[in-house]
């Protein structure tokens, strides 16, 4: 079906002055629904030498402040729309969806092609990604669907002996059916989703716990935390004090944790053995009145020696996942909160000049590795590869015929 010229040509006759290019589109999308009063452009990209691919939000109320979630709520719609650059009145309408109850949308592909748009929902759920597959040679939109995104729980590197060495296998879920990827840094394309004759010697590495939710109830799956308990020579941490956490996190001092009524829960989070010594971050339920100061460490083994780390950087946030190399220790930042976590990035620590760098990263890491000098992330979004200091995020894709591929976000 070809979309129609959306005609905004008498809407500009009352504007004084030449509008900025979204305007039009503005324009357009009140003419389709009169309801929406209030716009915001969500993303502009450019997709021919002649046409940009805008996204924009219209709601019949005012926009809140500008945040990194967009709330798209049942009474706000998202359109797409194609615009000729050099004639910025002609607009040309692909789509519009009404969203979701309890969705924070974010936008995660524009292509020439296909755009894609995840939503999250309260305690973190992700709800399904929603995609449009279009043609702007022909300014339509080809099918528009959803999918249920897929997290990615585990890696298991490959053996240096094996038939495809200097390579790693992801696993995950999207709630309903395992998958495993294959990932080989120097291959293009990097990752392969696995056929599922290819995938069972990975899938069947990870226990799986089966239940039902929702009314009326469905079937859902998850992958069970498996992974070895920390070692009992740890000792126990250290009890932090309330004047230490006054210091250390003076906002959450301002949110309401006054010195009576606040517990400190710090525990052990995830830990990796490295030449004698045993690498930790701290972990804790921040919310509800409990709460922590984020940290790292590590416990030589033949000192029997505690070494705690507490930079600023950290201190606001619980460790998902770390990594160890003879230079750096990396780790995923998150927080445990009430209403479910959030990342806080990745964090390399300099072990020789007892400095640190965060990168942004906004899906929550929940294992570090390093694959032939990149380190690979499996996130509760998809994948992350951090090399040069550059972070690259990547999902699985559902394709129009119903294949599944892993392709790079566009942010």
């Amino acid at each position: 079906m070809r979309t129609a010229l959306v005609a905004v040509g008498l809407w500009f006759s009352s504007l004084s002055a030449a509008p900025r290019p979204e305007t039009a589109v503005f324009g357009a999308f009140r003419q389709i629904d009169p309801g929406l009063l209030h716009f915001v452009q969500l993303q502009r990209t450019s997709v021919t030498a002649e046409l940009d691919l805008v996204i924009a939000m219209g709601s019949p109320q005012a926009f809140p402040a500008e945040n990194r979630w967009i709330f798209w709520a049942e009474d706000r719609k998202i359109g797409l729309f194609l615009q000729e650059k050099n004639r910025a009145e002609r607009v040309y309408l692909l789509a519009t969806k009404s969203g979701f109850p309890d969705c924070e949308a974010r936008i995660e592909r524009v292509t020439a092609t296909d755009a894609v748009i995840s939503c999250r929902a309260e305690k973190s759920e992700q709800l399904p990604n929603q995609k449009w597959v279009y043609d702007v040679r022909a300014k339509s939109l080809v099918r528009q669907l959803s999918y249920q995104p897929f997290a990615m729980s585990r890696v298991f590197l490959r053996a240096a002996g094996s038939a495809r060495p200097n390579g790693a296998v992801l696993v995950g879920t999207n709630r309903q059916r395992l998958m495993a990827i294959e990932y080989h840094p120097d291959e293009e394309p990097a990752f392969r989703v696995l056929s599922d004759a290819a995938a069972e010697m990975w899938t069947d590495r990870v226990h799986v716990l089966a239940g039902t939710e929702g009314m009326p109830p469905r079937n859902v799956i998850a992958i069970e935390n498996d992974k070895a308990a920390f070692p009992a020579l740890i000792p126990a941490l250290p009890r932090t004090t309330y004047d230490q956490f006054a210091a250390a996190r003076p906002q959450r001092v301002k949110d309401g944790y006054l010195r009576q009524g606040t517990e400190f829960t710090e525990l052990i989070g995830p830990w990796r053995r490295h030449e004698g010594k045993i690498w930790f971050g701290k972990t804790f339920y921040d919310g509800e009145g409990s709460t922590g100061v984020g940290g790292f460490g590590y416990l030589d083994e033949n000192a029997k020696k505690l070494q705690l780390f507490n930079p600023p950087e950290v201190a606001d946030w619980s460790v998902s996942a770390l990594d160890v190399t003879p230079d750096f220790v990396w780790m995923a930042l998150v927080n445990n909160g009430e209403y479910g976590g959030w990342s806080g990035g990745l964090l390399r620590y300099d072990r020789h000049r007892n400095s640190s760098l965060r990168l942004p990263l906004e899906d929550i890491a929940l294992q570090l590795e390093h694959v032939n000098g990149k380190l690979l992330a499996a996130t509760n979004f998809g994948v992350a590869v951090v090399e040069d200091e550059q972070v690259r995020r990547f999902f699985v894709d559902q394709t129009t015929d119903g294949r599944w591929r892993v392709v790079p976000a566009t942010r």
